[in-house]
């Protein structure tokens, strides 16, 4: 099965691949020189209606490349934390962006169904661990005025 992790905002994000690092080589082709510098994220605009659980209009589904974020792994690998990290970044910037932001996950075929849990945080609470959600897992995530 797949799980799927999705993005909800007041305003809209950035959309597009983001952590990958390109260089040029000698030939002038933009390649990676590492499997870790491949190792990204893509965050995508949901068409049409949207997942009802999730409380703002503007909601991404946001994907792992290479990696993973580890949600079912004790121990993560490089790509699989690079992921997270990237995560956790993109995460942060959405916040300062829209000020509150939902973070969810479900098993492909479980999407529509309620969170399971649901827990907030504020903007520096967040950690990559807390990202790191399971089954039908939702994170909200403030950013305190006056930040």
């Amino acid at each position: 099965m797949t799980q799927f992790y999705y993005v909800c905002s007041k305003s809209p994000l950035d959309t597009g691949i983001f952590g990958e690092e390109k260089k040029e080589s000698r030939k002038g082709h933009m390649t990676y020189e590492t499997e870790v510098d491949e190792a990204s994220i893509t965050v995508k605009l949901l068409d049409g209606k949207g997942h009802g659980h999730l409380s703002y209009p503007y909601q991404y589904e946001v994907d792992s490349n290479i990696g993973d974020f580890g949600t079912y792994k004790p121990i993560l690998n490089e790509l699989d934390q690079k992921c997270l990290n990237t995560l956790l970044s993109y995460i942060k910037e959405a916040v300062n962006r829209s000020f509150v932001i939902e973070f969810y996950t479900a098993w492909a075929g479980e999407e529509d169904l309620e969170p399971i849990q649901v827990t907030e945080l504020a903007l520096e609470e967040l950690t990559c661990e807390a990202l790191q959600l399971k089954n039908l897992e939702k994170l909200r995530i403030y950013r305190r005025l006056g930040y």
